[in-house]
């Protein structure tokens, strides 16, 4: 990071390496816990390299798109770039990338909950941490596993993993790996309620954890296990001891963890005034790693700062070399400027008019289906929809939108406005007038849908209502101002408050319905 950082103008570097230096930048930034979620240029980063079909250094800058969509929370993004990855690792025989993807697609999967497809990931990326002799990363593929499978409440398998972590562990004196490992399996033994063996865990970990940082947090886990036993006295002893280390460590966020836990202790004791003094500090900690985080923001900003005061300056040098060109150049601008309003306005018109074309057409398609509503009526016949289609006037408009046709030119706007006047401007449908005619010439039609369906807004029951008399959906959008896409989704709706299946026939249910 240092000497990445000690290049102050990397934009003047050649293509080749000012891709490759951003290639290295997001690596030492990930590897050293940095944010990386503002590092998009690794996304231009890639297109060059498969563009010069340069796939080793495609599949690790893809790996590292996955990394800050990630990051971003885009998990479906990350997913596909974890994906991408792999591919061109394959390609590339870059079998220790290949297991790094595998391992990230595990670990959204995990997040997203499908541990089941995670675990099978989570096995290729330990496989191939395994060929590459990647001990660390095989040890903790198998760490990953055994989550995964007790997230999934495989708890036999869960334990395989993690002892098979544990084996490879020990085999290759990682002291580091063995105290971890010792330490999850204690969680997991406690959160499965085995609190006797999540102790002998906990203390099989102290003997190989040699970090301080380490040993404070394995007091801390015995602690909570004896706490959740219900075992006051036990639970304040190795809190306390976690306690005495305090000040051998400067992780606030632990120091935190344990006046959360002392707190709790005293409050179930009902020693209100010291957990509320314990509490206290516990704020307090909270209150650090808010500034904590506030600082390195600042710290952050401060370097960006410094850099921009650098560029500026070496901007500023280079602009007192070519005022000549940069007075060209605003010139070129304003008439650039110009060329773009009025090509920005030809377009609006056009757009306009479009619009009004679009408009113009609807118009039309509506006024045809009405005149298709209309050559179905049947005065003789007494059926449901000759009822509705006497009730809407579909004749009476029909006629009315004729003798405008005739009258008056059909390629204008007015037509719109004639047929919405038409249409939808007279006053309201009365629909509870129209549901006691169809109750009366349909045998409670209404009454036994409102009886079996109350959940049924009222629009909801309206379609329903037309389209058990069999009007079409576009039919139903004229009728009720809505439009086809609307009238499609309360369909939907009706189709899971009467529970039909997905593409199932309203009309149809509805008539079996009446006749039982």
């Amino acid at each position: 990071m240092r000497l990445l950082n000690a290049v102050l103008f990397p934009e003047e570097l050649s293509k080749n390496l000012f891709n490759r230096y951003h290639l290295l930048l997001i690596q030492a930034k990930d590897k050293s816990y940095r944010d990386i979620t503002s590092d998009t240029i690794i996304f231009a980063v890639k297109d060059y390299y498969l563009g010069k079909k340069d796939i080793p250094n495609a599949a690790l800058a893809a790996f590292y798109c996955g990394r800050v969509r990630q990051d971003r929370g885009e998990q479906k993004q990350a997913f596909e770039e974890f994906l991408k990855s792999d591919e061109y690792g394959e390609k590339s025989n870059n079998t220790k990338l290949r297991g790094l993807a595998q391992s990230h697609i595990g670990e959204v999967l995990m997040r997203e909950l499908l541990e089941t497809e995670a675990i099978e990931h989570l096995k290729t990326a330990a496989r191939c941490f395994r060929e590459t002799e990647d001990v660390k990363n095989e040890i903790v593929s198998y760490q990953q596993i055994g989550n995964a499978c007790l997230m999934n409440s495989l708890n036999d398998s869960a334990f395989y993993y993690y002892n098979k972590g544990l084996r490879l562990a020990e085999q290759n004196n990682d002291s580091l790996q063995t105290a971890k490992i010792n330490q999850n399996l204690g969680v997991a033994c406690r959160e499965i309620g085995s609190y006797q063996q999540a102790n002998e865990y906990f203390r099989k970990a102290t003997e190989f954890a040699s970090d301080s940082d380490d040993i404070i947090k394995l007091y801390l886990n015995l602690s909570k296990t004896f706490y959740d036993q219900g075992l006051l006295d036990s639970a304040e002893v190795y809190v306390n001891k976690s306690v005495s280390l305090l000040s051998n460590t400067n992780d606030i966020f632990v120091a935190a963890n344990i006046f959360k836990t002392l707190s709790e202790i005293a409050e179930n004791r009902s020693d209100f005034r010291q957990a509320l003094e314990y509490h206290k500090k516990y704020d307090e900690n909270l209150e650090m790693i808010v500034d904590e985080n506030k600082n390195k923001e600042i710290l952050e900003l401060k370097q960006a700062n410094t850099y921009e005061r650098l560029r500026n300056e070496n901007y500023q040098m280079k602009i007192r070399n070519q005022q000549l060109y940069i007075s060209f150049s605003i010139v070129f601008l304003i008439t650039g400027l110009f060329a773009l309003f009025f090509y920005k306005k030809s377009a609006d018109n056009k757009k306009l008019a479009l619009e009004k074309e679009n408009q113009l057409m609807d118009a039309q398609n509506k006024i045809y289906q009405l005149m298709e509503m209309e050559k179905v009526y049947d005065s003789k016949t007494d059926s449901l929809k000759n009822l509705l289609l006497r009730h809407f006037d579909i004749i009476k408009k029909v006629l009315e939108l004729r003798q405008y046709i005739r009258n008056e030119d059909e390629n204008s706007l007015n037509l719109v406005n004639k047929f919405t006047t038409i249409v939808y401007g007279q006053e309201s449908l009365n629909w509870e007038r129209l549901y006691q005619d169809m109750n009366n010439t349909h045998n409670g039609l209404i009454n036994c849908l409102k009886e079996r369906y109350p959940a049924l807004n009222e629009t909801e029951f309206r379609v329903c209502c037309l389209t058990y008399a069999g009007f079409s959906g576009s039919e139903i959008g004229i009728i009720m101002g809505l439009s086809p896409n609307t009238v499609n989704m309360k369909r939907t709706a009706i189709r899971k408050l009467l529970k039909i299946e997905a593409q199932g026939n309203i009309q149809t249910f509805l008539q079996r319905m009446l006749e039982s």
